[in-house]
């Protein structure tokens, strides 16, 4: 099996390098198995050194149009292997990511999926007990929701078979919940083929920077309020219209 690692990114700099050494963990991790892999950069144009950090490490760069949407399908165009994994580049794989992966893979029955996830603060930033405590029972309620649903935000490392991937034919154009249209999608390919799609029961780690940048109560607001809209079938169109009101970047891998 072929795996295509497709990460996107925009002006990451400060994230990059530490995503990309999670991919040679556990790379390191799995080397006793048979997984070939390539590693993808989906870039949004950036104008810092993201590129540069990435360079030496990944197979192949592509430039895209900024957008998630664009970067993951541009990415997932120029990929040549058997399984896409999608990764933001804030985002850390686990050390077993790759074994734990490759075997569910294997099953036949299982096209896709992702990982559970915890929220990493920077290093100097004072989170006051009740924010801990919320944190600790969103993060549970959180990953909870993904083993019951089996519905991941992005940041979660979606991954999926390509041919399924590009028969459903990819990530549809949305600023946001492109991923959580996508996993909808992909519920339904696999309630009419029975398939399955499976979530691996260990924590992907993402940086909690729009916590940190945006506020903790107001950023998960904005969230609950962008993925309320969506579920109740707001149109694309509208959705997007009323997503760039917010002040928060959502280009932001």
């Amino acid at each position: 099996m072929l795996l295509s690692i497709i990460v996107i990114s925009y002006n990451e700099e400060k994230f990059i390098g530490e995503s990309i050494k999670s991919i040679f963990n556990a790379l390191k991790f799995n080397c006793n198995n048979k997984l070939s892999t390539e590693i993808i950069l989906s870039d949004g144009g950036s104008t810092d050194a993201t590129i540069q950090i990435a360079k030496p490490f990944v197979d192949k760069i592509v430039i895209s149009p900024l957008g998630r949407y664009i970067q993951l399908n541009k990415g997932a165009k120029e990929a040549k292997g058997d399984v896409f994994l999608f990764l933001h580049s804030d985002t850390k794989l686990p050390e077993n990511a790759f074994f734990q992966l490759e075997k569910n893979m294997n099953n036949s029955l299982i096209i896709g999926g992702g990982f559970q996830k915890n929220w990493e603060w920077s290093k100097g930033v004072k989170i006051s007990k009740l924010i801990r405590l919320i944190n600790w029972l969103w993060i549970e309620f959180g990953n909870w929701t993904v083993r019951l649903i089996k519905t991941f935000p992005g940041d979660n490392a979606i991954f999926v078979q390509k041919e399924v991937f590009f028969s459903l034919g990819g990530f549809s154009p949305l600023l946001i919940c492109e991923d959580f249209d996508f996993l909808r999608r992909l519920k339904r390919y696999c309630k009419k083929n029975s398939k399955k799609i499976t979530c691996i029961n260990v924590p992907v780690i993402t940086s909690a920077r729009r916590f940190e940048e945006k506020g903790y109560f107001k950023t998960l607001f904005n969230w609950f309020y962008i993925y309320s809209l969506w579920w109740f079938g707001l149109s694309p169109s509208k959705l997007n219209n009323r997503f760039q009101n917010y002040s928060f970047n959502p280009l932001k891998s």
